[in-house]
């Protein structure tokens, strides 16, 4: 297929305004709650909890719950939810509620919320246990609950916990003595070969008197935060953790949505578009940027490709959306709404 072809195809294609919408996996816009009976009032109290967890985990924020529109919808949950189902499980009776999720971003769009679109990296964990004559690296065979708790935490804040193998590879780079004594190279040098730039150290004793103690450590490639807790209920202790953790990642992943009358499309130029191809290369992953609202052809220039891409309020917002590991690529200074773009080898 020739260029002037493709453009003739291309320009076929921006006679209408696509809108952008791609269904999300079901758990990142419900949750599962435990209830005490099947009754209304049960239903009611259930219903909020898990709306307000799901508005947390999509925003990033915690605080998000505290919005005016927020808490009108929270408390109006009830009547909110898309389905509903009860299951009976060893701990008793859960609710789990599911949520659409066009109507948890127009909540979030509404309060001038923030926004965190699903494709979260992950976060290792390197996690040693102080032992009266040893120190180890937690297992899930010798620390199962505990491990399982902290994922478990993760997931409801939609950020997936990872643990490494602990296999001869690790044990060359890295000893539970090193992780205790925070020899920062060697242990950024053993998390290389994860994959992600999220890293939490965790220091963990448990006294003969009941009394649990942490140390947490959490790295990024720009920045380090600490976190020492104690107290005889490790739930509390394994949830600071993790909201210093996802806090800190939502401060950089996540963008401010504003209301859609306070905004223009932000203007898109992508270099590198030579074929159909590229082109529903380009379209496949603004689409799965879930948040946008509609994307659309304004111009065809070479291997320029022009586009009016609607649902962020600024170029900045849209760049921070763009998968890290995608095709596209930010080029120069990211200002106002204008966005120059490359399309690159995969």
């Amino acid at each position: 297929m020739d260029f002037l072809m493709l453009s003739r195809l291309l320009f076929f294609f921006a006679l209408s305004f696509c809108a952008l919408a791609v269904a999300a996996p079901e758990d990142f816009y419900s949750a599962r709650v435990p209830v005490d009976d099947r009754s209304e009032a049960a239903l009611g109290d259930a219903a909020a909890q898990a709306l307000a967890e799901v508005l947390i985990r999509v925003s990033g924020d915690e605080a998000v719950v505290t919005l005016p529109d927020i808490e009108a919808a929270v408390a109006d949950a009830r009547n909110r939810m898309s389905l509903y189902s009860y299951e009976d499980t060893d701990e008793g009776v859960v609710l789990f509620a599911q949520f659409d999720g066009n109507l948890i971003k127009g909540l979030l769009r509404r309060s001038g919320a923030t926004f965190w679109a699903e494709s979260r990296p992950p976060v290792l964990l390197w996690m040693v246990v102080d032992e009266p004559y040893s120190r180890r690296f937690a297992t899930v065979s010798e620390d199962g609950q505990l491990l399982k708790s902290l994922a478990s935490k993760f997931a409801e804040r939609g950020v997936r916990l990872r643990l490494p193998l602990l296999d001869l590879e690790d044990a060359a780079a890295l000893s539970p003595e090193m992780v205790w004594q925070k020899v920062m190279p060697r242990i950024q040098a053993a998390s290389e070969r994860y994959g992600t730039e999220h890293v939490l150290v965790g220091r963990y004793v448990q006294l003969s008197t009941g009394q649990q103690i942490a140390d947490w450590l959490y790295l990024d490639m720009d920045d380090t935060r600490d976190l020492q807790l104690q107290g005889r209920d490790p739930e509390p202790i394994l949830a600071s953790a993790v909201d210093m953790v996802v806090d800190e990642m939502a401060e950089r992943y996540a963008v401010r949505l504003e209301p859609v009358t306070t905004f223009d499309r932000i203007a898109v130029s992508i270099n590198g578009v030579r074929s159909y191809s590229d082109y529903r290369g380009v379209l496949s992953v603004l689409n799965d940027i879930t948040v946008l609202d509609g994307v659309q052809v304004s111009a065809v220039d070479g291997d320029r490709l022009d586009l009016k891409v609607v649902g962020v309020g600024s170029a900045d917002a849209l760049a921070r959306l763009l998968p890290a590991k995608s095709r596209l690529a930010v080029v120069g200074d990211v200002d106002g709404r204008a966005l120059t773009l490359n399309w690159g080898q995969p």
